[in-house]
């Protein structure tokens, strides 16, 4: 079985929080960790794809909006395919 292993963005760096999470025996990073303070959510995003990372966020809008593209251009790819 896997562990969980997230990457917390700066809206959630609360020091219990953080705390509490690692307790709970996950794999917790925080952008402040991996010195990628003040990056673009869109940069975020994909270092924690590519780190095999769950972002974990209370920036739900920006999230949102991401995911939004992100299915558009998998929609985009998948019809281009598809001819």
């Amino acid at each position: 079985m896997s562990r969980i292993r997230l990457y917390l963005d700066e809206d959630t760096m609360k020091g219990a929080l953080i705390q509490a999470l690692r307790n709970a025996d996950l794999d917790v990073v925080t952008v402040a960790d991996v010195g990628r303070l003040g990056y673009s959510d869109e940069e975020q995003l994909i270092w924690a794809a590519e780190q095999e990372r769950v972002i974990y966020s209370f920036n739900i809008g920006d999230f949102c909006r991401l995911h939004g593209d992100f299915i558009a251009i998998v929609n985009l790819l998948h019809r281009a395919n598809a001819s």
